[in-house]
């Protein structure tokens, strides 16, 4: 019968047989297929892509965004060098003046008080000769009545004067000239006592000084860390960064830092020439140069200079403005590294002197005291850090070595 079946999903004329299937036919399927699924499988980034200008700006402008950002910080670390380092240069302007202050009262007070003790000296010797020759002369010798209460004052203990004076030179011009003299050699006594105490505060505030001068060699040591960061980042910009104009206002910023710096170190240099070295109190001259014996080299100067400086010899220990403390101003950390029983009691605290002066022999002497001068440098320097710190304490233990030291070999 002619005409046309319908299947669902196919056409086909009626009475036609299908198409056989070839293997040649049925592979190319099967791999077409496949090909498809890999294709579809394959990641974005696998294959090749020209990228979008969106993406390309958003990448730009992100590298663009990082080199003004390294810029930025760059500047930020050498304007605050600088703002260190002129911070620095005023409170050494302001200590320069009061360590001269300083140290001129105490020399002038240190003068005055040798004056006025050197007068009630005088003053107690000639009235004791008054005496003598007043109740031991022809007239009076030991057969009178003056001789008498001389003797009697002799067996009792008492003051020959006052007993004289109870007996019969109660009246009279020499009772008269006698009781002037006392109260003039009085007198130079209590002269001579204000005159200890004014010399006592005056060297006071010269300790402060100097140890004011100490705290400001710590924030010299924290601006040459301030300097070298500052350094690392400008120097470290990469060519985009380096063209921006934040780079090069950290360029002059960092300039100006360093010069900054300079005029502190210059403006230090100055305030501690006013420092002089002072003598010892016997008890720490005495630990100075035991101590000095257990560093082969290390000269007993090199100890007082420190002594001096970090506290004015025990007068100002602590603590500082970073908790150092003790004689020697030692940090608690780096005294329980190096700690030395300097009295032999079983104990170590660096607040006791013995302790404190050994254990500053110990620490200078591991860090190169007793090599040469330049190793001693750099063993103060390690001790505080700034240059004109290790100058100082130097040029005072030269003082003190040409007081009696000895003197340093070069090297």
């Amino acid at each position: 019968m002619a005409g046309t079946r319908l299947r669902r999903g196919t056409a086909r004329p009626c009475g036609t047989a299908p198409a056989p299937r070839t293997l040649g036919t049925a592979l190319g399927t099967a791999l077409g297929a496949a090909l498809s699924a890999v294709l579809l499988a394959v990641p974005a980034s696998a294959a090749p892509a020209t990228p979008s200008p969106a993406a390309t700006s958003g990448a730009t402008t992100g590298t663009a965004a990082a080199a003004r950002a390294e810029a930025e910080a760059a500047r930020a670390a050498a304007e605050r060098a600088g703002a260190s380092a002129a911070d620095v240069q005023r409170a050494l302007v302001e200590q320069r003046a009061a360590v001269q202050r300083a140290a001129g009262a105490a020399v002038a007070a240190e003068v005055e008080q040798q004056r006025l003790s050197a007068g009630a000296a005088d003053a107690r010797a000639h009235g004791t000769r008054r005496v003598r020759a007043l109740y031991m002369g022809p007239a009076r010798g030991l057969t009178g009545s003056g001789g008498y209460a001389v003797v009697r004052s002799l067996l009792t203990g008492a003051d020959p004067a006052q007993a004289l004076r109870a007996r019969e030179i109660a009246d009279g011009p020499l009772a008269a000239g006698s009781r002037a003299g006392e109260a003039a050699t009085a007198g130079a006594v209590a002269r001579a006592a204000d005159a200890r105490a004014a010399s006592a505060a005056a060297d006071a505030a010269a300790v402060a000084g100097v140890a004011a001068l100490r705290e400001l060699s710590a924030r010299s040591g924290r601006l040459q860390q301030d300097l070298a960061e500052a350094q690392r980042r400008v120097g470290s910009l990469d060519a985009r960064a380096a063209r921006l104009q934040a780079a090069e206002d950290a360029e002059r910023a960092l300039a100006a830092a360093r010069a900054a710096a300079a005029a502190a170190a210059a403006e230090a240099a100055r305030a501690t020439s006013a420092v002089r070295a002072a003598s010892a109190p016997t008890g720490y001259a005495d630990l100075y140069a035991r101590a000095a014996t257990t560093c082969p080299g290390m000269r007993a100067a090199l100890l007082q200079a420190v002594g001096q400086v970090e506290s004015g010899h025990g007068r100002n220990v602590g603590p500082s403005s970073a908790g150092a403390l003790g004689p020697m101003q030692f940090m608690p950390a780096t005294f329980a590294a190096y700690a030395v029983d300097g009295d032999g009691d079983g104990d170590t605290d660096a607040l006791d002197p013995a302790d404190a002066v050994f254990t500053a022999a110990r620490y200078l002497c591991a860090n190169g005291a007793g090599r040469g001068r330049a190793a001693e440098a750099g063993a103060l320097f390690r001790y505080n850090h700034a240059d004109w710190y290790v100058a100082m304490v130097q040029r005072v233990a030269d003082e003190v070595a040409a007081g009696g030291g000895d003197p340093l070999p070069a090297g």
